[in-house]
This record gives C-alpha cells, sequence and structure tokens, in this order.
C-alpha cells in the first residue's frame, strides 16, 4: 500500500474513532498522550495506570473532586494509589504545558464520554483550568491530596 493511502487509512479511522464521542476533541488529547498508560477507553492497566472508567465521574460533581481532577493533569502524579483493592503505582507527567482547553477538553472526555455515571457533574471551562494553574503540586502532594477528594465523597 502507498505511503498517501495508508494515511488515508489511518486518518478516516481516527476520525470515525473520534466521531462517536461527545469531546472529540478530549478523546483525541486523551488518545495522543494518555492512552499509552491509561489504555483504549480509559481502562487502565493492572500495577501501573489505574482505570478512570468510574472515578472521574463522580469526582467531577463534587468540588473537591474537580479541583483533584484538575490538579493530577496539571502537576502529574505519583505513588501508589488502590482503587477496589488494586494497587497502582506509577508516576503520571505534567500535562501544565498543554493549553487550558485541551485540558478541559480531555476532562470532559473522560467525565462524559468514559464514565457512564457523572450526575450532577457540569463540563469543566477553560476559565477553571485557568484558575487552578495557580496551585503548582508536585505529583506527590497530589496524590496526598487526592485523600481529601475522596473523603468528600465518602469514600
Amino acid at each position: 500500500m502507498c505511503v498517501t493511502a495508508a494515511a488515508l487509512l489511518t486518518s478516516t479511522a481516527f476520525a470515525q474513532s473520534v466521531a462517536g464521542a461527545q469531546y472529540a476533541a478530549g478523546k483525541a488529547f486523551f488518545d495522543t498522550k494518555c492512552v499509552v498508560c491509561h489504555q483504549a477507553g480509559g481502562k487502565g492497566q493492572d500495577g501501573l495506570a489505574p482505570p478512570l472508567t468510574e472515578l472521574p465521574g463522580r469526582y467531577a460533581a463534587n468540588a473537591q473532586g474537580r479541583t483533584q481532577l484538575g490538579l493530577t493533569v496539571l502537576n502529574g502524579m505519583f505513588g501508589t494509589i488502590t482503587i477496589k483493592d488494586k494497587s497502582y503505582n506509577f508516576k503520571m507527567p505534567s500535562f501544565r504545558g498543554e493549553s487550558d482547553e485541551d485540558l478541559a477538553s480531555v476532562l470532559n472526555y473522560l467525565v462524559f464520554d468514559v464514565n457512564a455515571k457523572h450526575a450532577g457533574a457540569k463540563p469543566f471551562t477553560a476559565a477553571e483550568v485557568k484558575a487552578l494553574r495557580a496551585t503548582e503540586m508536585d505529583g506527590a502532594q497530589v496524590r496526598a491530596h487526592r485523600d481529601a477528594a475522596l473523603k468528600s465523597l465518602g469514600l
């Protein structure tokens, strides 16, 4: 197959996979920068990266949880966390260098397209992400902040 035909098939398949998402730009971001660790559809990898199929939807309906999601994408996170009796020890990179619009879009993709349960959640805005930039933390501090977010959710 020639390079042009291969490129056309790849771009067509990519466009079709993104088209089914409510937040297509967020899916494109996720598929480019996050999928290697969190896997397609946010299913996660045992021992490395946690699944993103339940908690982001719950976090997004709660002020502490929204802050946690924003701080995580902005500052990264590292250290061991446990979800449903499974431990994950990974080092998520910071995406602070990405635009506020891109980060809001990927958060919305996770909350509304990946998570079936997101009742009470409102979409993230670029302005919300911009405001969270004022809180710089290292990845270990973000992981510690996660404990407060979980308590605020009753988890």
